[in-house]
């Protein structure tokens, strides 16, 4: 399902992008957004190994060596990320987007190595495990498992072996510091710091993300509803939505007694049009009579509909039989004046319209509801046999 662009504001544009990435997932794309979202991150651990560098007291804190490894593995990690987003940028100008299976190579590297750099830091009781998830839900939106599932084996794999291997002595824990930062007593000022800091950076993009991802789906849920009750040619309610409000307006009028009519029109001769003219000029047919159904009917009152085929429905709530003859009349005249044009040639067409009013008494639930859909379809088999292009409607008395 495509997601155009709302027009509007910025911010409304930029939303309905990102809702379009999450949802169709094309690969460049979802590459350049990825290593585009992560790289601040990135950056944000760089500047603070930077600073831990050009300060002595801080230093002290860390192990020398693992510290210039992390640093010079942030280094290579961004300039992976650099080589990606130009990798997306440029193939997707020259018509050479990176197949889905290579996007691999753009969440794999990045997100075992912020786990590496997650374990080095303690993976259990820092926040670099939040901003670790923060990365992996970002990858679960923009890739599909194919994708994932590589990083995540060897990811499984990496955090297995370094547990086994603290709890069997071989390495200690948090390995790039002198001490783990919690050491059960008050933080060290530089702690107290740096774990606000990591912490803000990942739980505020974090509900950001949770927020956007429910929209997203509450959007998505909403469009296939609509696209279940509604018929695509048309625009029109399908004959389930159809069937459904007619029910809901059949137990109104048994409470209330309020009469409603339902209309059923069927364009004359639709065969003959296919025939003729080509399947194409019928679809132009029907589409221009479910328009005029729109257009005629009444707004969030009226429901406008198609059976099937050339067939057509309108339900119309606390309207008597008067009334929706005139209504029909409109919507036939309509028809009947538009001039459709297909190879060169213009012609026109007309419909039938049956009509059928229920018109029971309050709480005697007056006729059901069979019986007044039986009567309007009666009653437009009977427009066709007396000549067609013609109304007729009757009421379905109790």
């Amino acid at each position: 399902m495509n997601v155009q662009a709302a027009p509007g504001r910025p911010t409304s544009r930029l939303l309905a992008w990102l809702e379009s990435c999450l949802v169709e997932r094309r690969p460049a794309t979802s590459s350049l957004l990825f290593s585009l979202l992560v790289l601040p991150y990135l950056l944000l651990f760089w500047g603070l190994h930077r600073h831990v560098l050009a300060t002595p007291s801080l230093a002290a804190l860390y192990q020398p060596q693992a510290l210039v490894g992390a640093q010079w593995g942030l280094v290579l990690t961004g300039a992976w990320m650099a080589l990606v987003i130009a990798w997306s940028v440029l193939g997707e100008e020259q018509g050479t987007a990176p197949r889905p299976a290579l996007t691999a190579l753009a969440f794999g590297p990045v997100f075992v190595g912020f786990l590496v750099l997650a374990i080095g830091y303690g993976l259990k009781d820092t926040p670099v495990g939040l901003l670790l998830l923060v990365i992996l839900m970002l990858g679960r939106w923009l890739f599909d498992m194919r994708t994932l599932w590589p990083a995540l084996a060897a990811s499984f794999v990496l955090f297995v072996g370094s547990d086994i291997a603290i709890h069997a002595g071989w390495m200690s824990y948090a390995p790039l510091l002198r001490q783990p930062v919690f050491g059960g007593g008050e933080l060290q000022p530089w702690w107290a710091l740096w774990t606000r800091v990591v912490f803000h950076a990942a739980a505020l993009p974090f509900c950001v993300m949770l927020f956007f991802f429910f929209t997203t789906l509450a959007r998505q849920r909403k469009a296939l509803e609509q696209l279940v009750r509604t018929d695509m040619l048309t625009g029109l309610a399908n004959r389930r939505a159809f069937m459904t409000q007619f029910e809901i307006e059949c137990h109104r009028h048994a409470r209330s007694g309020e009469p409603f009519c339902v209309l059923m029109c069927d364009v004359d001769h639709f065969k003959k049009v296919n025939d003729t003219w080509g399947h194409p000029a019928g679809d132009a047919v029907l589409a221009q009579l479910g328009r005029i159904l729109r257009e005629t009917t009444r707004e969030h009152v009226d429901l406008a509909a198609r059976l099937g085929g050339e067939e057509f429905a309108v339900l119309m709530p606390a309207t008597d039989l008067e009334q929706a003859r005139a209504m029909a009349e409109r919507i036939a005249e309509r028809l009947r004046g538009h001039e459709f044009e297909a190879e060169g040639r213009r012609f026109h067409v007309t419909q039938s319209v049956g009509i059928a009013q229920a018109c029971g008494r309050r709480g005697t639930g007056g006729p059901g509801c069979e019986d007044v859909l039986k009567l309007a379809d009666a009653n437009l088999y009977r427009a066709k046999r007396e000549g067609r292009d013609c109304v007729i409607g009757s009421l379905a008395a109790a």
